[in-house]
């Protein structure tokens, strides 16, 4: 893994307990690193490494400073079940 992508070893972590949007993840990120990315990159990254993480499906969300809502991804780790509505708890 390269050094840029060290988050994603926290995100690993996380994902352990609950299902994330990647604007959850990023906003989590915050705490821990100087630089987090935002939430398109989570996406772009995690997307990448289908080996250890999946998309389990897009979430409407609203926001303030859009007009309008839009989708985000919602993470997980492969080979773990996640219940359907939010929290997303692991199974």
């Amino acid at each position: 893994m390269s050094r840029k992508n060290i988050w994603l070893v926290d995100v690993e972590k996380m994902l352990e307990e609950r299902a994330m949007t990647s604007t959850e993840i990023s906003y989590k990120l915050k705490d821990k690193h100087r630089y987090n990315p935002h939430a398109r990159k989570v996406t772009l990254v995690m997307r990448g490494n289908k080996n250890t993480f999946k998309e389990l499906d897009k979430i409407t969300v609203d926001s303030s400073t859009r007009r309008e809502s839009h989708a985000v991804s919602l993470w997980g780790l492969r080979g773990r079940n996640y219940g359907n509505r939010a929290p997303y708890k692991l199974l």
